[in-house]
């Protein structure tokens, strides 16, 4: 079946909601945000009247181009990428049995979600542009590659097979068996790859409700010849490996973290034992390679800037540690920042971003909660350098005397 066209061009509704069904899903596949508007002259665009509707126009398409800058591919993600890619291919021709899967952990607002949905988009794209025919309008049923569900709070097991059958169409009437029976069907039918439970936190195993859904999603990974990856805030530390038992002692190694000897044999548990976990973390400043990292992902939303009077590179060079501890290094922070920035630069006529419009910008309570903190340990430091001085002057004058 023919995804529904969707592009610039749709003025209703030009953005994109979380896909719940596979047209929702090949709506994200096909999207094309605003292309970057075509900029008249400064001199042209100050002779306009702030009412003009010209002026409006362009200003408004202005802003709808800079609510959607992308993300980059940043290391991570095509880390992460590498790793999607690898266990599709080991999964792909595996004999009958659960498959490998990946569980991505990490705080909230690191752009986990937003990093497996563009992978997975990537994917379903190249299988359309390597195999054409498999996507025909004339074909017996649809191909559906990816699957993607988002869970909600307290999800139980029925919950989770609806969510699938709505996202392929499949009759949602009768006993959780029956859903059950035509899920598996329909996702071999449609010759489904990739399976992504996006906030997999939810699945909370210390209540007999999260447990169910915790065997539920193993009962699919044993009977769905896919490839099973979720996502989820601080899954280590939650009952989700231990299935209701002791969480794992939480220890940082990098990107990934690995229980400590002790504490494997308490994680014998058939989600251990079948999927791996890596974590996706803030940006870091403390090396070159993560300096380099977070720099090359502010130039990248720098340049792609539609503003009249935004000095060039100016983020990338001189606030680039400033945006660090305003966002807590979360890319979705940073994009958030530079995009309310973007847009309040157009509104207030400035035209460009510059620390006083950032400093105007209120982002979330958890950004902006880290943000106090660090300005409150920058003033204690500058007191006591402050004091220190006092007294090394003190000090020189008595000496003096």
């Amino acid at each position: 079946m023919a995804p529904p066209p969707v592009g610039a061009g749709d003025c209703l509704h030009p953005g994109l909601a979380e896909p719940r069904t596979k047209e929702d899903w090949f709506s994200y596949v096909f999207y094309e945000p605003p292309s970057r508007p075509l900029l008249p002259p400064y001199e042209v665009y100050l002779a306009m009247d702030e009412d003009d509707a010209e002026r409006r126009r362009l200003n408004r398409s202005r802003n709808r181009y800079h609510s959607a800058l992308v993300l980059a591919w940043t290391p991570a993600v095509r880390h992460f990428e590498t790793e999607i890619t690898e266990l599709l291919a080991a999964n792909e021709m595996a004999p009958p049995g659960a498959r490998l899967g990946l569980l991505i952990d990490g705080p909230p607002t690191v752009g986990k979600s937003t990093l497996v949905k563009m992978i997975a988009r990537k994917f379903e794209q190249e299988l359309r542009e390597d195999f054409p025919e498999r996507f025909a309008p004339d074909r017996l049923g649809d191909y559906v590659p990816v699957v993607y569900i988002s869970l909600t709070d307290q999800v139980t097991p029925k919950q989770i097979s609806l969510a699938i059958a709505r996202y392929l169409n499949v009759p949602t009437s009768g006993t959780k068996d029956t859903i059950d029976d035509r899920v598996l069907t329909a996702l071999t039918a449609c010759g489904t790859q990739l399976i992504i439970f996006d906030d997999l936190h939810f699945l909370d195993c210390s209540f007999k409700e999260g447990r169910a859904s915790n065997d539920h999603i193993k009962f699919l990974a044993n009977h769905a010849p896919c490839t099973i990856i979720g996502t989820g805030a601080d899954l280590e530390n939650s009952p989700l490996l231990s299935e209701g038992g002791p969480a794992v002692p939480r220890r940082r190694s990098g990107r990934t973290r690995t229980p400590p000897p002790a504490a494997v044999g308490d994680v014998r548990t058939q989600t251990a034992g079948r999927f791996s976990r890596q974590e996706l973390a803030p940006f870091s400043l403390d090396s070159d390679d993560g300096i380099l990292q977070w720099v090359g992902v502010i130039r990248s939303l720098e340049r792609s800037l539609a503003l009249y009077r935004h000095e060039e590179e100016s983020l990338t060079r001189r606030h680039w540690r400033y945006l660090h501890e305003r966002t807590d290094g979360s890319i979705a922070g940073l994009h958030a920042l530079i995009r309310r920035s973007a847009v309040r630069a157009v509104q207030q006529g400035t035209e460009a971003i510059t620390r006083e419009v950032m400093d105007s910008i209120v982002l979330s309570y958890a950004h902006e909660r880290a943000y106090a903190k660090v300005t409150e340990l920058k003033t204690r430091q500058k007191a006591r350098e402050a004091k220190q001085k006092q007294g090394g002057q003190r000090a020189a004058a008595d000496g003096s005397v």
